[in-house]
């Protein structure tokens, strides 16, 4: 028995259904957006993200503070090479005379005096060609730990160049003479000529009456103000054996006798003097 055969509208119809895709029905989509999981909207992963970014800032943080520690190690080495250098250097023995040495020392001081960066702060004269070819100098005549007062190191001697400088007016020098006290000791007698201004009375011998507008200590701040001090000076080198340079330098200031003849009498010098602000070894304390 034969299977009736399909009426040609069907057939027809099932061709244009294959044919055309648009004509078939289409599957239907999820519109809707993708969810994100509820967990990381929850407390506990928001706590995580905030361990996690504070374990991040500590590792931050403890680099940071390796790195400095290994620069200052870095700059202590450093600093501890150049002074095992400056100590071998210093132990060379020189070929300068005692004599040349503090005539050469003496001409250094004089000139300093005058030079334009004598005002000027620590750093900057430090930085200044002129006081990098003193201090070269300084450092071939003087061992490296050379002491002035309390401290050591040429470049004391060249702080108190500046303090000289910066608290009295036209500071000039005039060597008198050198003499050899004996064996390894050398002195030079110098006159040290300064203007007392009125940073010298405020920093260098204040008087706290004179602020306080006390008559006495007015007039003897106003006697003082403008005088030209004649200081005698004795510089004292003292040598090392070995090296044959300058271990010590001792310096004396009289300023009594200065201040007795601008003042004239014993009474004003004492109250003049009881708190200057210059060491016994003639050294101006730091700080001012």
């Amino acid at each position: 028995m034969t299977d009736p055969v399909p009426s040609s509208v069907e057939t027809t119809d099932s061709l244009v259904s294959l044919k055309d895709p648009a004509a078939a029905p289409l599957p239907t989509q999820d519109s809707g957006k993708r969810k994100t999981p509820s967990y990381y909207n929850t407390s506990i992963r928001r706590q995580q993200c905030r361990v996690n970014q504070a374990r991040y800032r500590n590792r931050q943080r403890q680099a940071q503070v390796e790195l400095e520690q290994n620069v200052e190690q870095l700059r202590q080495e450093v600093g501890n090479l150049k002074r095992r250098y400056q100590d071998l250097s210093s132990r060379e023995r020189s070929s300068q005379s005692p004599w040349s040495i503090v005539a050469e020392v003496f001409h250094l001081l004089e000139s300093s005096y005058r030079s334009p960066w004598r005002m000027t702060s620590t750093k900057e004269m430090m930085s200044h060609p002129q006081t990098r070819l003193t201090l070269a100098v300084l450092e071939r005549a003087f061992a490296h730990d050379a002491a002035m007062g309390e401290r050591r190191g040429a470049d004391v001697l060249m702080e108190q160049l500046r303090l000289y400088s910066q608290c009295f007016g036209d500071p000039r020098l005039q060597l008198k003479r050198i003499e050899s006290v004996f064996a390894g000791v050398m002195a030079a007698r110098v006159r040290l000529s300064v203007t007392v201004t009125e940073f010298t009375l405020k920093h260098v011998f204040p008087h706290p009456e004179a602020k306080g507008g006390e008559a006495n200590g007015q007039r003897l701040y106003e006697r003082l103000l403008g005088q030209r001090l004649d200081l005698d000076c004795t510089m004292n080198f003292l040598f090392d054996d070995l090296s044959c340079r300058v271990a010590r330098l001792e310096t004396n200031i009289n300023l009594a006798a200065a201040f007795l003849q601008a003042l004239g009498n014993v009474e004003d010098v004492a109250r003049a003097l009881e708190h200057a602000r210059i060491t016994s070894e003639s050294t101006i304390e730091a700080g001012i």
